[in-house]
């Protein structure tokens, strides 16, 4: 056991290699003891920063040697001296403040038993000033991702035009509106020129969507759903690619008098692409269900294949935009890899939450479930 000379000796030599500026006063403001690294932050010398000096001495000394604190973290120098006023009736937290040189010091005081205090000080110069480089590079980014979802939807916007017009004059000539063709592989050349404009729209339309989600830009227009139609809408518009390979669209609706309010377009948006994976990525004489249910007050929607499923390992990466599965790759699945990160944006603008469970072979499960506020019901003869 170290007698009480050498554990002093010892404290002392301690607090000397301890990498803040410490400094102890006792009930008075008097300085009882300091560490070398407090006269170097304050540029004191051991004659000036000695035992027994008034802490109002050093202030004078501050002045002369220009460390007058100018503000502190969160204000003006006005601020500051009614901030550290109470800070120091209370003794709680920390203090930061910025001195006239520009360096930023850290206090931290502690009262002790005796009435006095205790107070650690460090210089956070580089910190502060490495704190504002991040600051500024997230604002540029910010700022760079908000030009970049701009000019994705202004480009996406001046691509639909011609598209739809590809689209419109190739239905025209795929039928034979104006006469029989020639050659019966000008129909057939129509088809697939409309088949891939519909296509074409459809990435231009995704990524305008996620260019306006980005930018902040999509506002709910919210009103009382019908889920029966709506899903027989959706059901309509998958059923083309689900007939070419043989797969049957099963939809429950428990109670059938169920409805949801929201916004129409958002919902139809996540139904369509929710059934349309699933139609993707099942094979053929399989069968898909999107089944909805009211459980505890809650409309919840699920939409399950039992097609060939998504690896564990790319589960985490599921709401990334433009990233694709390597099963998906795999097996030259079309698409952009957009249509779950819409999915996920807009069930968080309703405030669903949402799950997936997925096991490659056994196939996928995709559930929303809403919140209480946005379960409605309707008249049974609408209903049907």
């Amino acid at each position: 056991m170290p007698g009480e000379d050498n554990f002093e000796s010892i404290l002392l030599d301690a607090l000397e290699n301890i990498s803040e500026s410490f400094v102890i006063y006792d009930r008075n403001g008097f300085l009882v003891t300091c560490n070398d690294n407090f006269r170097k932050l304050y540029n004191y010398s051991e004659k000036e920063a000695t035992p027994g000096i008034h802490y109002q001495e050093l202030g004078r000394l501050d002045i002369v040697r220009g460390n007058i604190v100018v503000r502190d973290e969160d204000g003006t120098s006005e601020d500051y001296f009614a901030c550290k006023g109470q800070y120091r009736q209370k003794l709680e937290g920390t203090f930061v403040v910025q001195l006239k040189d520009q360096r930023w010091i850290k206090i931290t005081d502690r009262r002790l038993s005796d009435g006095g205090f205790v107070s650690i000080q460090s210089d956070v110069t580089e910190e502060k000033h490495n704190a504002r480089l991040l600051n500024e590079a997230k604002q540029a980014a910010e700022l760079a991702n908000r030009a970049k979802s701009e000019f994705i939807a202004n480009m996406s916007h001046e691509l639909r035009t011609p598209m739809n017009a590809i689209i419109g004059f190739s239905s025209l000539l795929a039928s034979e509106v104006y006469g029989d063709h020639s050659d019966p592989r000008y129909q057939e050349y129509a088809a697939d020129i409309e088949g891939a404009g519909d296509h074409l729209l459809t990435l231009i339309n995704e990524i305008l969507d996620l260019a306006k989600v980005e930018a902040g830009a999509v506002t709910l227009i919210e009103k009382k759903i019908d889920i029966w139609q709506l899903s027989q809408s959706c059901k309509t518009l998958v059923s083309a690619r689900a007939k070419e390979k043989n797969i049957k669209v099963d939809i429950v609706i428990n109670p059938p008098a169920l409805a949801l309010y929201a916004d129409p377009i958002r919902i139809k948006q996540i139904l369509v692409n929710l059934a349309s994976n699933a139609v993707k990525f099942s094979d053929p004489g399989n069968r898909i269900v999107i089944d909805w249910q009211q459980n505890n007050g809650r409309v919840s929607l699920m939409v399950k294949d039992f097609g060939m499923g998504i690896e564990q390992e790319f589960l985490p990466h599921l709401y990334e935009p433009f990233r694709r599965s390597k099963i998906a790759k795999d097996r030259q699945c079309e698409g952009t890899g957009l249509g779950l990160t819409l999915v996920k944006k807009f069930s968080d603008a309703h405030e669903a939450k949402m799950r997936i469970e997925s096991q490659p072979g056994d196939g996928t499960t995709v559930t929303l479930n809403f919140p209480k506020h946005r379960t409605l019901e309707i008249q049974e003869e609408l209903a049907s």
